[in-house]
Parts: structure tokens; C-alpha cells; sequence
């Protein structure tokens, strides 16, 4: 079937087909989160190092969003999609035999590849299917599997890893991946772009792109470590700054760049990214933190501490639904801020857990940074989106979407580099030591998070937005 006929006839079987992404991606992440004590004890490996199972996944997705959200537009959207789902269901079960660290890192990154391909283009199949009218019920939709996947892959997994260990968990990850693929493949449309709407592919500056991520995420996350990780991590932190630096130049030369720095003249939409940024980075930082206290300092079991976590995003399921169309009444702004200081409040609450604070006291503060992450997530978007022009509102997705991506990444990488090092030689699993060192980790976290409530408040509302 023709791209015109499928806008003519849209079948529902697209968008119940697309909803495998959003969900996915969050079941996926939420049964690692979980996973990675176990991980770590089986591997014999540390907290810095086990943290990448779940960080270079999130890195190489970023990486390689512009990419594929680029190539879509001349291969057809079906196609990389369908590739995606493909790619990550192989990259999965390869997971599952890794037979050290090193090895299941480099599967995720790989996994990761397609992980990229999907997420690049999920929202978008779904805009261009269907008529304008259903737009918002359909994206709604969508995002209403994302918070369901973060509900089911804490407490699945929980019980998964309990029961069977870490790598039945990527197993039954396999599974859900692969039915994705064989979903997709039958329902959503594959057709090729015609070659008049086909245009260069910026690659050069694609792979800046990709140089710089890296050089940065690993420059930041190897600064904790000592002698020859500290000198990597200072070189990789130069490769940044000049690789990010040719990155503006060739970009700001090129008709159709892969990243449009052009964008962030727009006030509202620098704030909205920078806001983003914190945000993710902030409410993301006690993700690793978290299950290491439930299991290695309380003793709870996988399944227990999997219960725990679904405090996070049984709130934001709960808020999701109703913070957009609060923001059509009120604006953006007044969303955003008041997620950024709950989220702070939130982090203070963390540091001030105390080792004869009972186990339930947790799901306090997570409660409350569930409910401040779905206040803001599409509000926030929705003033990025809405003050970008329409001729370039595909850019200003992927940069989007790249912010939210660096935001887990870094807000991971800073809460691992500090609290090892706040913790040196002491063992994770005394109660005291572990909340001593985690406690200077969130309360920074929690100033971030202010600082960023206050740049949030800068934005001055767009008007008009797009749909």
C-alpha cells in the first residue's frame, strides 16, 4: 500500500503496532535498573563500572538519534523502524549469554543501535498515518505505554531476576522485541521516499556528533577513577572540546545540518532544553543509587526492591495524562517550575534518610518525583516543539529527544563518579557509610534541580504553537 493511501484509509493497526516502542523502552530499562546489583555481584564488579550496562545504552541512542531520523527521510520510516525492532531483539538475546561485563556492555551498545532506530521514528510514523484531528489522542496514547513499561519493568523484572537471575530477564526482553518486530513488520507501511524529497546526509557532522557524545559522557564518568582512568578521562574531555568545536563550525555551514544550533537563539526554546536537561539529570540520578541501598544496604530481595521502584512511574502514569492539557490552560511555565522544586524537595528528602529510617520512607520521595516528572515532560516538550518553526520542527525533535537521552546519562554518570568517590574503600552494604556518601549526592542534585526550576521561570510562553 502507497504512503497516500495509507493517509487516505489509516488502519488502527499502526498505531497499537507503534505503542511496542514506547513501551519497550522503558520495560526494558526499568528490568536492568533492577538488575544491576545482581549484575554486579555475578560479575564481581563495581557500582562505576556496572552503571554502564544502563548508561551506554541511553549514550549510543543518543548518539545516534539525528542519524536515523535523517535516514528515514530517504529509506522510508517503515523501514528503519522495522530494522530497529529487528536489530534489538538479536542484540537482546546476545545479552542474556554475555560472559563478562565487558561483553554485555558492548551488546547494550549494540542493542542501543536499535534502540535508536525506533525511537527516531515512532512518534513520527504515528503524525504522518494519521489526520491531524487525531494527533493528540494518538501521542497521548503512545505516552500512555511509555508510563505503563515503566510500571511493568520494575515489577516484572523484579520477580524475573529474583527468580531466574539477571539474564532471564533479557530473555523474556527477547521475546517482547521480537514480537515488536513481527508486529511492525506486517502492519507498518515500508514504502521508500520518492527522490525528490531525499536530500544529502550531513555526515560529518553526524560523526562529530556522535565523537562528542561519547568523548563526554565517558570523559565525565571516567573522573572518578584513578591513574590511568583519570588520564583517559582528561583526554577524552579534550577530544570533547575539540570535537565539539568543529561540530559548531561545520554545522553552522551546512544547509541542512544534523544538529541546528541556529534553534537556540529561540529564549524559549534554549530554556526549555536547559530545563530539560536538568531535570532528566536530576530526577535520573537516584536510579542507580536506589536499587544498590534496597538490596545491598537494606538486604531486600530483587522482587521487593522491583515493588519499591513502581512508586516512580505509578505518579508519573497518574499526572502524564492530565499535565498536557493543564499546560493548554495555563502555559508551560508554572508546570515546569513547580516540577523542578518538587523534584528538589524530593532529593532533599533522599539525603535526609537516615540508617534507622524504615524501608517504606522511600517511596515518599520517589512518589514525589514521579508526580514532578509527569508535570513536566510534555509541557516542557510542548514549549520546545511549539517555539520552533514549523520547516524545522524535525531537527528541533531530535535535539529534543537528544537532551532527554544526555540528561539520564549524565544524571547516572554523576551520581556513580560521586558517590564512589564520597564512599573510597568503604563496602556498599554498610548502612551508614552508603548514606553518608549518597546523601552529598542528592543534596547537590537538589540544588541543580532549584537552579533549574529557576531558569524554567526565564521562559516567556510561545504563542501559537505548532501542532
Amino acid at each position: 500500500m502507497s504512503e497516500a493511501a495509507a493517509l487516505r484509509k489509516p488502519s488502527h493497526a499502526i498505531l497499537y503496532a507503534l505503542m511496542f516502542g514506547p513501551f519497550f523502552s522503558m520495560f526494558d530499562s526499568g528490568m536492568v535498573n533492577v538488575g544491576l546489583p545482581v549484575i554486579a555481584r555475578d560479575f564481581q564488579a563495581g557500582m562505576q563500572a556496572v552503571q554502564w550496562t544502563a548508561s551506554i545504552y541511553l549514550l549510543t541512542m543518543s548518539a545516534l538519534l539525528p542519524l536515523f531520523g535523517s535516514l528515514a527521510d530517504a529509506w522510508g520510516r517503515g523501514r528503519i523502524y522495522n530494522a530497529g525492532f529487528f536489530t534489538i531483539s538479536i542484540f537482546t538475546l546476545l545479552c542474556g549469554f554475555a560472559p563478562n561485563l565487558p561483553i554485555l556492555i558492548l551488546f547494550r551498545a549494540l542493542q542501543a543501535l536499535g534502540g535508536a532506530m525506533v525511537m527516531a521514528n515512532g512518534m513520527a510514523i504515528a503524525t504522518e498515518s494519521y489526520p491531524a484531528s487525531e494527533r493528540g489522542r494518538n501521542l497521548g496514547m503512545l505516552a500512555t505505554m511509555m508510563a505503563i513499561g515503566s510500571i511493568a519493568g520494575p515489577s516484572i523484572g523484579g520477580i524475573v531476576i529474583g527468580a531466574f537471575g539477571w539474564r532471564a530477564a533479557f530473555y523474556l526482553t527477547f521475546i517482547v522485541s521480537f514480537v515488536a518486530f513481527a508486529t511492525t513488520f506486517f502492519t507498518i507501511p515500508r514504502t521508500r521516499k520518492e527522490a525528490k524529497t531525499r536530500h544529502p546526509f550531513d555526515f560529518v557532522g553526524a560523526i562529530l556528533l556522535i565523537v562528542t557524545i561519547f568523548a563526554f559522557v565517558y570523559g565525565f564518568s571516567a573522573l572518578g577513577g584513578r591513574s590511568a582512568s583519570g588520564t583517559l578521562a582528561l583526554a577524552a574531555l579534550a577530544v570533547f572540546a575539540i570535537s565539539f568545536g568543529l561540530l559548531f563550525l561545520v554545522e553552522k555551514r551546512n544547509p541542512r545540518p544534523v544538529i541546528d544550533f541556529g534553534l537556540f537563539k529561540n529564549a524559549t526554546f534554549s530554556s526549555a532544553l536547559a530545563a530539560s536537561l536538568i531535570s532528566f539529570s536530576t530526577m535520573y540520578s537516584p536510579t542507580v543509587l536506589v536499587p544498590f541501598y534496597l538490596q545491598g544496604t537494606l538486604g531486600l530481595s530483587p522482587q521487593v526492591s522491583g515493588l519499591y521502584l513502581l512508586a516512580f512511574p505509578v505518579a508519573m502514569a497518574i499526572l502524564s495524562p492530565l499535565s498536557g492539557r493543564l499546560s493548554d490552560k495555563i502555559g508551560s511555565r508554572p508546570l515546569a517550575v513547580t516540577a523542578l522544586i518538587l523534584n528538589g524537595a524530593a532529593l532533599l528528602f533522599f539525603g535526609g534518610i537516615g540508617p534507622s529510617s524504615p524501608p517504606w520512607v522511600i517511596l515518599l520521595p520517589l512518589f514525589a518525583m514521579g508526580i514532578g516528572f509527569g508535570l513536566f515532560q510534555s509541557p516542557n516538550n510542548s514549549a520546545a516543539l511549539g517555539s520552533a518553526p514549523k520547516e524545522k520542527l524535525g531537527t528541533a525533535n531530535a535535539i529534543t529527544q537528544l537532551i532527554k537521552n544526555l540528561g539520564m546519562v549524565i544524571g547516572i554518570s554523576f551520581s556513580t563518579v560521586a558517590f564512589s568517590s564520597l564512599m573510597g574503600s568503604r563496602h556498599i552494604t554498610d548502612p551508614g557509610a552508603f548514606l553518608a556518601s549518597a546523601r552529598w549526592v542528592y543534596w547537590g542534585a537538589a540544588l541543580l534541580s532549584f537552579a533549574g526550576a529557576y531558569i524554567a521561570s526565564l521562559r516567556t510562553e510561545a504563542r501559537g504553537a505548532t501542532a
